[in-house]
């Protein structure tokens, strides 16, 4: 989609699609206070190229001030994934846990990389880059609850280990990588993994442990069978 400056323009008409937006914000993205004398002419050449490339129809403009990129909901992967959520919550919902499992798997599988990629920081993006990386690991986190509830935990360890080297202070994570080893007949592990925890947080942020990882931690240490956990 040509110069990063195109490209910007085309992330900034997605971000807001099937809504108007200004020549104005459009210069603010690409310039931000000090947008040079040719900042008009600029972004209606971006414009022409992307209308160019995308084909007759797409890229509207509206009363000579601004655009409007038509895209149908299923065309863009973010809407593909936002709107899977409700039918996610409803199998839940029912108990139907195989379901919500694919329709999660689903919804996980529309995303390639960081939302926005390149463009993630650009103050423009970063608010809904952030909310769609939310929703993201809340996902993520709702595909291992669904997984420990089937009984699935083969694959989980590795898989819990990595994702806090990304997100070390999500506490989450943590409870989910102490119940899948306990359950596995790895208890000395999770007790181990609780007390990491709980220097992690202290050192690190001056917090203790959720109440979620201190009740699970006092069940194991309790004894408490791990099907009641």
């Amino acid at each position: 989609m040509g110069s990063p400056k195109q490209q910007l323009v085309l992330v900034v008409l997605l971000r807001h699609a099937g809504q108007a937006v200004s020549v104005d914000r459009l210069a603010d993205a690409l310039w931000g206070d000090t947008p040079p004398a040719s900042a008009t002419a600029n972004i209606h050449l971006h414009v022409h190229r992307i209308r160019r490339a995308l084909g007759p129809g797409r890229l509207q403009t509206v009363r000579r001030s601004g655009y409007v990129l038509e895209v149908a909901p299923e065309e863009v992967d973010a809407r593909r994934f936002l709107t899977r959520m409700p039918d996610i919550r409803r199998a839940l919902e029912r108990g139907d846990l195989a379901r919500a499992s694919r329709l999660n798997r689903e919804a996980l599988a529309e995303w390639r990389g960081p939302a926005y990629a390149d463009f993630a920081d650009h103050p423009a993006l970063r608010d809904a880059a952030a909310y769609l990386a939310e929703l993201r690991l809340e996902a993520v986190e709702q595909q291992i609850d669904i997984d420990l509830a089937l009984r699935d935990h083969t694959h989980l360890i590795g898989r819990l280990r990595l994702l806090l080297a990304d997100h070390p202070y999500r506490e989450r994570f943590h409870e989910q990588l102490v119940l899948a080893l306990y359950r596995t007949g790895r208890a000395a592990e999770a007790l181990e993994q609780c007390r990491d925890t709980r220097r992690l947080l202290a050192e690190d942020l001056g917090l203790d442990p959720g109440a979620r990882l201190r009740e699970l931690e006092k069940r194991i240490l309790d004894g408490e069978e791990d099907q009641h956990l």
